[in-house]
């Protein structure tokens, strides 16, 4: 189930478009743009992101930075009586698209899911076999394979894994990883993603003075694809 970001500080505009969502069983989360600080980890865990701006160009150029900081998903901008040059200004800040309002809720909806399609096509076709440095990952069957050694991923380790090969060479924070894989079960612990963490690492290993997943100590993980691309066989 795909899972929807509206960043707004008025829900009116969007509530329509939330329904139709939420009719074809997509997740909606309502995020107030002040508080985008303090829900990093809800937005993160998001496919998509529609941010509604009303503030100054350079607020707005702040917060959409501050955003892509931590989410990698599109980011569609919706706004008002934009000149051409700040649309631009908003579109080179990081956004993905620049949505005028009033707007049409089925056309959006529609341009939306068409974008989350072409990405899961996309992601599918490119992640299903994945060579990382000695090892062939097969995330369609769930397994870790180093030339005659075979190691199956359980489900938890499935999900850690893809989530920090998405982030390519980018650190994925704790919460976002405990958020992503446990689906927002507040009775995950840093402890437990500790334990899956080693696991993993040991399915990975292939140089005991190496951590292929790397700890960003007081933040998160990382894979380093560098290292892998440099012992490569």
């Amino acid at each position: 189930m795909y899972k929807i970001a509206i960043v707004t500080t008025i829900k009116d505009p969007f509530l329509k478009l939330a329904e139709l969502f939420s009719k074809n069983n997509y997740q909606v989360r309502f995020i107030n743009v002040d508080d985008v600080g303090q829900h990093r980890s809800k937005i993160s865990d998001c496919d998509f992101v529609c941010l509604h701006l009303e503030y100054n160009d350079l607020i707005n150029q702040h917060i959409i930075a501050n955003i892509k900081k931590f989410t990698r998903v599109p980011l569609y901008i919706f706004g008002r009586n934009h000149t051409e040059e700040e649309k631009v200004r908003l579109l080179n800040a990081g956004s993905e698209g620049y949505i005028q309002i009033p707007f049409s809720d089925v056309e959006l909806y529609a341009r939306i899911i068409a974008v989350l399609r072409f990405l899961n096509q996309l992601t599918n076709k490119n992640i299903n076999k994945i060579h990382f440095g000695p090892f062939e990952i097969d995330m369609a069957n769930h397994q870790i394979k180093k030339g005659d050694e075979t190691h199956h991923l359980t489900n938890v380790e499935y999900k850690i894994l893809k989530i920090l090969l998405e982030s390519k060479d980018e650190t994925v924070t704790k919460d976002r990883i405990i958020n992503y894989v446990w689906d927002n079960d507040k009775s995950a612990t840093d402890n437990a993603l500790g334990i899956h963490i080693t696991r993993l690492r040991k399915k990975l290993t292939y140089d005991p003075r190496t951590q292929l997943i790397e700890t960003i100590w007081g933040v998160g993980y990382r894979l380093n694809y560098k290292l892998c691309e440099q012992n490569s066989e």
